[in-house]
């Protein structure tokens, strides 16, 4: 497991993300240096959210599965940002 990643994590090994990091490891290397950063949340919003012509084919579920997962995580751990989160966590805790 890559130590960046799991520090991110909180060091919680269950969550890891694998199938990102197998995936799409240019993504997933984007959101680790991204990680404490205000524009977090705006780019998960583009990676989420199509606001263009409707043409992307969108992450399979357990890649999508894992975003979300990161994103309730950064949002405990940093509140949300000014561009806001592209989900609603205030129900959802990650454990």
């Amino acid at each position: 497991m890559n130590e960046n990643i799991l520090k991110v994590l909180n060091s919680k090994a269950d969550f890891y993300t694998h199938n990102l990091e197998q995936k799409f490891p240019l993504i997933l290397d984007k959101i680790i240096l991204m990680w404490d950063l205000p524009e977090f949340d705006s780019y998960l919003n583009t990676l989420m959210l199509d606001k263009r012509d409707r043409q992307r084919q969108g992450f399979p579920p357990e890649v999508a599965s894992e975003i979300l997962r990161i994103s309730i995580l950064h949002t405990e751990q940093f509140g949300k940002t000014e561009s806001g989160s592209w989900i609603d966590s205030s129900d959802v805790r990650v454990n």
